[in-house]
């Protein structure tokens, strides 16, 4: 396992200059109907003459051709809309628009299409816009931030202890703790400010040595490798603008992953030596919590972890097991 070499290919950027392009594409289409497309013709009244289904997939929705009849300088004409909608029946009449030098050529004078294009786009763009800069923002704050996260030494005691990991990363906010036998937190990471389009403010908080400090998560970012296995599939997410999986190897941590029955299990190491071993419960993690649910807890649970360790520091721990409940990683390569 190798945390130096992240597989990700799209990046948050990417994502976004690709928002970006759709966005213009829609716009720019959505102007070109409203405002170009038929200028010069000349509005007038069609009847719907038939409405035929077009030949699809058998998984493709059912679309229609619908034909027109209208009438230009005493001339009857027929001519393809371009256009249907559930509401059209045969005999209605609808809005066209038609070349005065060629009359056969028609276009639908509706513009209601044209005008939610303009309006997705427009709405895509500005969002894209402020999440460049907001990110930029960002940015900036963390040129000045250099090895925000620095783990302290590790300090094993004679004893070995359990520790219990417990999340509500299944909500927007994402915050975690971990706790002792006897529900005591130890260190949890507190959400002060939740944002839906760039980093979220978190405190990391050591309850032991009453410590905070302030970090920005980043949202997870998940991509495949060129291979075909589903197991190459790399999720990460930013710390304070860094890669969590290169916080983590640059901390000397590396990661052995196992699996007993359906849940999986971690034995996190810090530069080769073991400070911690990890199994993935269900969300009832205190033992009591497990027995008085029975079956119901039998289920794997994304970032529920029951701890051994000798580790008096939990920061290099709880770092770990936040990057793996929060990616929902089995393997990293």
């Amino acid at each position: 396992m190798d945390l130096s070499k992240p597989l990700i290919k799209w990046s948050s950027k990417a994502i976004s200059i690709f928002f970006l392009v759709l966005g213009l594409i829609a716009l720019t289409v959505g102007c070109y109907l409203g405002f170009f497309k038929g200028n010069g013709y000349v509005e007038t009244t069609a009847t719907i003459e038939s409405i035929d289904p077009i030949e699809t997939a058998a998984d493709e929705e059912q679309n229609y051709e619908v034909t027109v009849r209208y009438t230009v300088d005493g001339t009857e004409y027929t001519a393809k809309l371009g256009e249907y909608k559930p509401s059209f029946a045969v005999g209605q009449e609808v809005k066209i628009k038609y070349d005065p030098a060629h009359p056969e050529k028609i276009v639908s004078a509706s513009k209601t299409f044209a005008f939610i294009l303009i309006a997705v786009g427009a709405v895509v763009v500005a969002v894209v816009v402020f999440v460049f800069v907001k990110n930029g923002k960002q940015k900036k704050k963390y040129a000045g931030m250099k090895d925000t996260v620095a783990f302290e030494p590790s300090n094993p005691g004679s004893t070995e202890r359990k520790l219990y990991f417990v999340t509500d990363l299944g909500t927007a906010k994402g915050t975690c703790r971990i706790e002792d036998e006897n529900r005591r937190v130890l260190y949890e990471a507190v959400s002060r400010k939740y944002s839906l389009v760039a980093d979220s403010e978190m405190e990391f908080v050591d309850r032991v040595k009453d410590r905070r400090t302030t970090h920005y998560i980043g949202k997870v970012a998940t991509s495949s490798s060129s291979t075909i296995w589903v197991i190459d599939n790399h999720s990460t997410f930013t710390v304070d603008g860094r890669d969590v999986w290169k916080i983590l190897h640059e901390n000397g941590i590396t990661i052995k992953t196992g699996l007993k029955g359906v849940f999986w299990n971690y034995t996190i190491l810090r530069d080769g030596v073991e400070i911690a071993y990890a199994e993935n419960t269900g969300k009832y993690v205190h033992e009591e919590d497990e027995e008085k649910h029975g079956v119901l807890s039998k289920t794997p649970a994304q970032g529920f972890y029951r701890i051994r360790t000798t580790e008096q520091n939990c920061d290099a721990i709880f770092l770990t097991l936040f990057a793996i409940g929060r990616t929902d990683m089995a393997f990293y390569h």
